[in-house]
């Protein structure tokens, strides 16, 4: 009936006095009624004894006397007595002498000795009491008393007691609660100040009445008030001073929950992409907000990973602006752990990186242009053959090497540059020099000197303009050549031949390094995640087009996080370049060796059964766990989940490969560990 319903202190206090009162009070008023109803019998009794002692005085002589008259006089006045239901005199020889209130033609009831022995259904009282003067019986007197009459005193009595009880109760009731209501008053002061805490309130202070136990209290919860709010205090302190170190940050730092959801973003993310963290926060689909289209694909593959507890850096990505314009930015994040060891979230760091990549551009546009101008060089060079006054100034100002050499393979001119690429002195007159002894005297700079001897005949061998030919001199240059005769006045005559050579050395360190940049992971040498799906797609369409098979491995490491949290990430580097150069040297011509990111590693083999894939997940998974490491003195070991999904057997593109190899591999994980799966098969190996 009261689920649910509280009650205050005081009215539990008072509640509890009135049970205690009114059982007191009932055990009190049931003794009482109970001494009562004795008090009571024992007065009618002597009310008895008394009206024996009565009739006898008033009765006894005038019955020895026969004083008819007299004795009719009294009965009838003691039958109109209150109470009294009937008298009759009788004799010593039991005849009636006078009645009144009584049939003398009917038989006198058994009179009753003792009042308190009368049943409760009586209504009458029948008594009979002997008449003697001295020691002499003269005759008796019986009569008869309403019961009702009897107990109406008692009655009456019994009520003045009930009505003095309820008005003691209630006074006492009354009398305990203002008692209450004084004693529970600094409790309900101690109750606003609770409830004023719980608002929000932090100053709240309670006036201390006494030194009784409310008083210890109050004064306890002043100091715990006091506490807390200088522990408030502290936090918004610390609080601001992280704000201003965070919201200041000149890079994006932000929190996501381990859903995923962003809950903290500071300030530097409206001046990368024009939005307010409000309105990050406020976001339902921040990449949709954030991410450019063509990014969003791998921002949120990379995101899913990140999620479940992987650390990741250097993702690059395209961020939208507000203003519908797009910025480049990298990406670094980490798990957040609590003080226990909970998972808090994710920490996701980012860094505008515009101008490098516009830097990146304009340097690949300078690659093209350099090529766009070798080319028109290349073009003058063989068109401006008759304008030779020119084409000398031209030449020594160019730092390409150019020879010109006669039908007769004589030298005819040589400018500066080509001078400066084989090592001749430029004051040295070289006219009328062979072409073959050119050769002899730069052979030593040459490292294959015979391949380049087989090349020059091959070009002399021929008509055509030659393919650009790179020389490797021992010095670390690269310089190519490239031939072609020179026409002469008449149709099918040619006047000599034109060498040109270049240093280059730059160049190809540069395209080296792009390639590097574009294909190769940073870390292992591996081939990267571009490299991957440009592979992939390449290998799918040729199998594809010769009806042909092809394998996937994915290789995910099982205990690579560990070794990164208790060594440290030059310890997980160490791991991973260790892992590429084993793995890499068992890994055959015809398979390629991917590091996909973090952890993650593919094989890519093309014209791959089954059987073989398995072959080769049983050598990459053994070298993996036959590996040893030793980090601080102690020795780690690691071992891989592998997954296998082949073309077309399991698959019809390549992000369905992908999909199928890593489905296996985490059947493989999920299994236990150290162990590869076959897509689409329940046995485990």
């Amino acid at each position: 009936m009261f689920k649910g319903v509280t009650f205050s202190l005081r009215f539990r206090l008072i509640a509890a006095a009135c049970f205690v009162l009114v059982l007191m009070l009932w055990v009190l008023v049931a003794n009482s009624v109970r001494l009562l109803d004795e008090a009571l019998e024992a007065r009618e009794n002597r009310h008895l004894a008394e009206l024996a002692v009565f009739y006898n005085a008033a009765l006894a002589v005038p019955l020895a006397e026969r004083d008819h008259v007299k004795l009719t006089r009294l009965v009838s006045q003691m039958a109109r007595q209150e109470g009294i239901a009937y008298v009759v005199v009788l004799d010593t020889r039991q005849r009636v002498v006078a009645a009144d209130g009584w049939n003398v033609q009917q038989a006198l009831p058994v009179p009753h000795s003792d009042f308190s022995r009368l049943p409760a259904d009586r209504a009458r009282f029948d008594g009979r009491v002997p008449l003697a003067i001295g020691e002499r019986e003269v005759g008796s007197v019986h009569f008869g008393i309403h019961t009702q009459f009897l107990h109406e005193t008692g009655y009456r009595l019994l009520w003045q007691s009930v009505a003095i009880g309820w008005a003691a109760f209630l006074l006492t009731v009354l009398l305990l609660s203002v008692i209450g209501y004084w004693l529970t008053r600094n409790l309900r002061v101690l109750q606003r100040g609770v409830a004023a805490l719980e608002g929000g309130e932090t100053a709240v202070r309670l006036p201390v009445g006494g030194n009784d136990e409310i008083g210890m209290l109050m004064r306890a919860f002043n100091r715990m008030s006091q506490a807390l709010d200088e522990r408030l205090e502290a936090l918004k302190k610390s609080e601001a001073r992280f704000h201003a170190i965070a919201d200041y940050t000149y890079g994006v730092e932000a929190w996501f929950n381990p859903q995923g959801r962003l809950i903290w973003i500071n300030r530097s993310v409206e001046r990368i992409t024009g939005h307010t963290p409000l309105e990050c926060l406020l976001s339902n689909n921040l990449v949709d907000m954030l991410v450019f289209e063509k990014d969003r694909k791998t921002a949120l593959e990379v995101a899913l990973k990140a999620l479940r507890g992987s650390t990741g850096d250097n993702f690059e990505v395209r961020l939208k602006r507000k203003d519908g314009s797009l910025v480049w930015t990298v990406l670094n994040w980490q798990p957040i752990n609590g003080p226990t060891g909970e998972y808090l979230g994710l920490r996701v760091s980012a860094d505008e990186i515009q101008a490098r990549k516009e830097a990146e551009l304009k340097l690949l546009d300078t690659v093209v242009e350099l090529r766009r101008t070798q080319a028109l060089k290349e073009y003058y060079l063989t068109h401006s053959n008759e304008e030779r006054s020119r084409l000398e100034a031209l030449l020594n100002v160019m730092k390409i090497g150019v020879l010109f050499v006669d039908s007769g393979h004589r030298v005819v001119y040589i400018n500066n540059a080509c001078r400066d690429i084989w090592g001749l002195p430029r004051d040295e007159n070289l006219a009328g020099l062979r072409d073959g002894g050119l050769i002899e005297r730069t052979a030593g700079l040459r490292k294959d000197d015979a391949g380049y001897r087989s090349h020059v005949e091959a070009v002399l061998g021929g008509e055509t303009v030659s393919e650009a030919y790179e020389i490797h001199l021992h010095d670390g240059r690269i310089v190519t050549d490239i031939s072609a005769l020179v026409p002469g006045a008449k149709p099918g005559q040619f006047i000599g031949r034109v060498w040109i050579y270049e240093d280059v050395t730059r160049q190809k360190q540069l395209e080296a390094q792009l390639i590097k940049l574009a294909e190769r992971d940073p870390l292992t040498n591996l081939y990267n995640r571009r490299r991957f799906h440009e592979e992939l797609e390449r290998i799918i369409a040729d199998a594809s087009r010769r009806h042909a098979h092809a394998g996937l491995l994915a290789i995910d490491l099982d205990g690579f996080k560990p070794i990164n949290d208790e060594f440290g990430h030059q310890a997980g580097d160490a791991v991973l370049i260790r892992l590429a150069e084993e793995v890499g040297a068992i890994v055959r011509r015809n398979e390629i060796f991917f590091r996909i990111g973090g952890d993650e590693f593919a094989i890519l083999a093309p014209d791959a059964d089954e059987q073989e894939m398995v072959g080769l997940a049983r050598r990459v998974g053994g070298k993996i766990a036959d590996m040893r490491f030793s980090f601080a003195g102690k020795d780690v070991r690691l071992t891989a989940s592998l997954g296998i999904a082949l073309y077309p057997k399991h698959a019809a593109s390549g992000e369905e490969i992908i999909a199928r190899a890593d489905s296996a591999m985490y059947q493989a994980k999920m299994s236990g560990k150290n162990r590869f799966a076959v897509f689409g098969e329940t046995k485990l190996h």
